[in-house]
């Protein structure tokens, strides 16, 4: 089973969980930050930022570092913030592949484009080259460019897959 990272910012989380629980149907095992990014019930939204500001003892902080270091590749989706760049930046330092979801009206900027293995504009498009990734590996033990060259994967998941 592959590990994916889902780096992205808060703001995002309705759509973190969404991508994350629809890749659990596909077979992929999420490192998942938002089960630990939650703040408590009851605080308005400035309490929430402080919450998630001075993140209590390092604990998702330590989390999302290691799952970076855990996950077979990661997944940047956008439009977020320095934290998930950070993150993006991890992976880009211990050479993991990164599949980057562009966001509405987002420019990346060059160094988060530069640190990504590919882009995508749009979610499904992601969803049908996770679909490719982890088929390919459900029925191949090798991620040869030659053995990629002959299937029928995309370009944007043979990418990831050359990388894993």
């Amino acid at each position: 089973m592959l590990k994916v990272y889902i780096a992205s910012s808060f703001k995002n989380i309705h759509a973190v969980r969404l991508l994350a629980k629809s890749m659990r149907q596909m077979g992929y095992e999420i490192l998942d930050w938002t089960l630990k990014a939650t703040p408590p019930e009851g605080l308005n939204a400035a309490k929430r930022r402080e919450w998630m500001d001075t993140d209590h003892g390092g604990e998702v902080f330590s989390f999302c570092a290691e799952s970076c270091k855990q996950a077979d590749f990661i997944i940047y989706l956008g439009t977020s913030g320095q934290d998930a760049g950070v993150e993006v930046g991890i992976a880009y330092g211990l050479q993991k592949p990164v599949l980057g979801i562009r966001g509405p009206l987002e420019s990346a900027g060059l160094m988060l484009y530069g640190a990504c293995t590919c882009w995508v504009e749009h979610i499904e498009h992601a969803e049908q080259i996770l679909q490719e990734i982890i088929g390919y590996k459900k029925e191949n033990c090798s991620c040869s460019g030659e053995a990629l060259q002959a299937s029928s994967v995309s370009l944007q998941a043979q990418k990831i897959l050359l990388n894993l």
